[in-house]
């Protein structure tokens, strides 16, 4: 079905252009015509789609990404009014995490490699492939209505104005990681190029088994298998390299007979960073009574040595047919590979750390993430059929998840002060915490397709004297993500010498104690599903058929009206499975939805350059896959173990906006706004009960979120004002501040932790607190960004700073509180040079980050939960442009 709907639309895109010609052969009746007005344009122009648009919304141009010269999409968003950025990779949206936001390339989805998210990490998008970002806070019925915090397009670039190429090399560093001592393990040839050469790979011969079936086997076939897994585990110090970079992107036009245009813009881009982080681990045991601020029961020192590598490719082909026609094919791979190995060094007791067992535990994780997308899109314009103008597109996209052999091992003090592995049969793990129970590979993937075909037309109408611009759409979306995870469990037999347990992993698991039966091997996937509900294999889908209407008139010469609807209907789809459970048994879940999203704002320019928005919506929150899918996995970015919920339903939201904006110059500008949101059964984290360390997602009883918003852009001609002379005249300043309260009520009147449906017919924990903020958002977000551009002198610079409130990270249970992680600002600058060297255009660029070096906290109940120092980022960059 998607490939005949690509067919369709490559047939309609093929026969715009007779379509066109004869919209233009079209004899239009003449019909008299009423005598035109002399109309008077109130206000000044300026050409801001912020101001533009009938919705609150922010934009992001080329040249906004250039002043602030972010690599990434994530980290030049957490610069918009309202928006901060979690983890590196995560806008939130006015607080809301990023469930509550969509994410879309050119208004089309873009598949997620990461199991655990909506949307799609957007440190893997690299800036450079960016024409515009919007950001739209209000709903308007274009979008979907799976739309609670915003929506975030990413527009890239379209055809050339003029030829170029552009190459780029960069090298950087960190000053806790550059030049210092990191860890490092042996991997494969490929490893620099973000790609496994089979090393990392399940042995062939197990490869072809099902659990069940390497279960069967036993005897000295068994002990063979166990002895085919890859075995270079050794673990050593080495100096880390300084960070890599190199793009090029080049432009190329053509401009052919009768107004056609062909052009093609293509750019690649390669990364290589070194980080280390050095952090502080704590965990803590709450007795509940008052007073107690609890008993620490782990005290670590965690090192981890990530490299990660980017590619990035992207290519567009754009043909005009005339001035009125045009459509564009576009494709975008954006790989990202992380090699991270992770040491936890320190004490760790069930009881009390100052009793504690001294433990070493590790951690060596190869993640490949990549999204590859496909889009055929059209642009039409037909002015003898009334101005009507039509857009459509139709997406084949794809992303996964590739973590072949995460091994897992930890060392703990026996009773002889000497390191022994830690192992079921051997020491008692339960006694430890935060330790592995037993050495473990797992070998995971995750596939994630989508498609996704829209429709969308315009037509400008003159109806009582009002002009009045009617659009209506059609959306059809669908995806489908599987994923297979295979665990091996390894211990030792009951025939084990005593030294074997001390030997280092190389060595014990090395051939000679596999041929004297001193090891056992398990494939634990059925296990572990029967055991923990951590089932082997998932799979999940959804599709959605939409429909839209809506309006958008100039009812008064200075009020502007829109409104519109949105008509969904919905099929989510979602099992587990493994072990003892068939498919579409237990976990088997089918979810239909038919929702209708209302929508309206209103614009009123009271005075010139002057203006008042205000804005009514309905729309839904609904689940992602994952939380709906009944197996249990752990988040690869937390280490925390996450359960779905076969019985979660949609939040149900009710959004108010209200904002006043002055444009008081050709680029001068401020806002405040304030906004309100309603939620009913928001989805919200919870611990399940009996089983502390899995959290899951549940329907809460009702929550509210509302805040404030400042903005302002100022351009400074400090040379006029002070009479500094020419050069002081090229000084911006922009500022943005938001204050967030929200307030989410879990369990409602008479309800208990026992009357929430969860799978498997548990239950959640015992809430630490009925109300509390939600998740994730911060109080106080705030941005300065003071920038300098003299484009005579070639010189720009940038000065930026960036303030994140405190917010809760994990959600506490029982007598345990809340995790927070404390506030936090980030200073950066950016200093670029163009100039001309041997005829060609060049530019130099260096650039600071995080110039503060601020800790990154977590605390729970006033203890250190987590700190570690980010450090100060530098890089070096050079450009030519022919």
């Amino acid at each position: 079905m998607k490939r005949n709907k690509l067919a369709v639309a490559v047939s309609i895109a093929l026969g715009v252009s007779p379509l066109s010609l004869l919209a233009q052969d079209i004899q239009v009746p003449q019909i008299a015509q009423p005598m035109i007005e002399e109309v008077v344009v109130l206000g000044e122009f300026v050409p801001d789609e912020k101001r533009d648009t009938s919705e609150i919304s922010n934009l992001l141009n080329e040249e906004d990404l250039a002043l602030m010269g972010e690599t990434s999409v994530g980290v030049s968003l957490s610069r918009v009014t309202g928006l901060s950025l979690v983890g590196g990779k995560y806008v939130y949206v006015r607080g809301l995490g990023e469930r509550y936001s969509s994410t879309l390339m050119n208004n089309s989805r873009i598949s997620s490699p990461v199991p655990f998210q909506k949307t799609v990490p957007l440190d893997i998008i690299p800036s450079q492939i960016v024409g515009s970002l919007l950001v739209q806070k209000t709903y308007s019925a274009q979008y979907s209505g799976d739309f609670s915090g915003g929506v975030v397009d990413i527009r890239t670039k379209s055809t050339p104005d003029d030829n170029f190429l552009n190459v780029k090399l960069s090298l950087g560093g960190n000053s806790q990681t550059t030049g210092g001592d990191g860890l490092y393990y042996s991997g494969g040839n490929l490893d620099n190029l973000g790609y496994d050469d089979g090393t990392r790979e399940i042995p062939k011969n197990i490869g072809k088994l099902s659990s069940e079936e390497f279960e069967a086997v036993t005897g000295p076939d068994r002990l063979a298998l166990g002895n085919s897994f890859y075995n270079k585990w050794d673990i050593k110090e080495e100096k880390m390299n300084p960070n890599v970079g190199g793009e090029f992107d080049l432009g190329a036009r053509l401009d052919l007979d009768n107004d056609m245009v062909l052009g093609f813009i293509g750019a690649f881009k390669y990364s290589n960073v070194w980080l280390n982080r050095d952090k502080d681990y704590q965990r803590y045991e709450f007795s509940g009574v008052e007073g107690d601020k609890g008993t620490q029961t782990v005290d670590y020192k965690q090192f981890t040595t990530k490299q990660t590598i980017g590619m990035n490719a992207f290519a567009t082909v754009g043909l005009e047919l005339s001035l009125d026609h045009s459509i564009a094919l576009t494709y975008a791979l954006m790989r990202q590979t992380d090699d991270e190995l992770q040491q936890h060094k320190g004490l760790s007791s069930e009881d009390d750390v100052t009793d504690g067992t001294y433990a070493e535990s590790y951690r060596l994780q190869w993640t490949e993430n990549e999204i590859e997308s496909w889009q055929l899109s059209g642009e039409h314009y037909f002015p003898t059929l009334s101005d009507l103008s039509m857009t459509w597109r139709a997406v084949d996209g794809s992303g996964s998840r590739e973590a072949p052999d995460t091994r897992t091992y930890t060392y703990a003090e026996n009773r002889d002060g000497l390191d022994e592995i830690v192992t079921p049969g051997r020491q008692a793990a339960g006694d430890l915490r935060d330790v592995f129970q037993a050495p473990q590979r797992n070998y995971s993937s995750l596939k994630d397709d989508i498609s996704d075909y829209g429709l969308d037309v315009e037509l400008p109408l003159m109806v009582a004297g009002l002009d009045i611009v009617l659009s209506a759409g059609w959306a059809d979306y669908e995806r489908n993500r599987e994923s297979e995870d295979r665990l091996f469990r390894f211990d030792l037999s009951s025939q084990a010498a005593d030294y074997i347990s001390l030997e280092t992993p190389s060595q014990l698991f090395d051939t000679p104690n596999w041929q004297s039966s001193s090891l056992t091997v398990r494939d634990f996937s059925a296990g572990a599903a029967n055991a923990s509900g951590i089932y082997p294999f998932a799979k999940s889908g959804e599709e959605v058929t939409a429909y839209y209407a809506a309006f958008d008139a100039q009812v008064l010469p200075r009020v502007r009206l829109q409104a519109g609807v949105r008509f969904e209907d919905v099929t989510l789809t979602a099992d587990a499975w493994g072990g003892n459970t068939d498919p579409g048994s237990v976990n088997a879940v089918v979810q239909d939805y038919e929702d209708t999203m209302p929508s309206v704002s209103i614009t009123w320019e009271f005075i010139d350059n002057m203006q008042v928005r205000a804005a009514y919506s309905e729309t839904v929150n609904r689940p992602s896959l994952l939380e709906i899918t009944g197996t249990t996995i752990r988040n690869p970015e937390d280490s925390n173990l996450y359960r779905g919920n076969v019985f979660l339903k949609p939040a149900q939201l009710t959004n108010y906006d209200l904002r006043w904006e002055w444009y008081f110059g050709m680029a001068d500008s401020t806002s405040l706004g304030v906004f309100r949101k309603e939620f009913t059964d928001p989805i919200e984290l919870a611990k399940v009960q009996a089983q502390g360390d899995i959290f899951t997602w549940f329907n809460a009883e009702e929550a509210e979120l509302q805040g404030i918003e400042y903005d302002i852009r100022k351009d400074l001609y400090l040379g006029e004002w002070f009479d500094w002379g020419q050069n002081w005249n090229y000084f911006t300043v922009s500022a943005n501040l938001s204050w967030i309260d929200s307030e989410v009520t879990l369990l409602g009147n008479g309800e208990t932790a026992a009357d929430v449906p969860l799978t498997g017919g548990r239950q959640i924990a015992r809430l630490y607190s009925n109300e509390r903020p939600i998740t994730g958002q911060s109080d106080w977000l705030g941005n300065v960004l003071l920038t300098y551009q003299n484009e005579g002198s070639g010189v720009m610079s940038t000065l930026a700073y960036n303030y994140t409130g405190e917010r809760i990270m994990l959600v506490g249970a029982d007598s345990a509180p809340d995790v927070i992680e404390e506030a936090r600002g980030r200073l950066d600058i950016l200093f670029r040079y163009n100039t001309t060297l041997f005829g060609t255009e060049a530019e130099f660029e260096a650039k600071a980050g995080n110039l503060t070096n601020e800790d990154v906290e977590w605390t729970q109940g006033g203890n250190l939960y987590e700190r570690y120092s980010p450090g100060l980022t530098y890089s070096f960059s050079v450009r030519a442009s022919f």
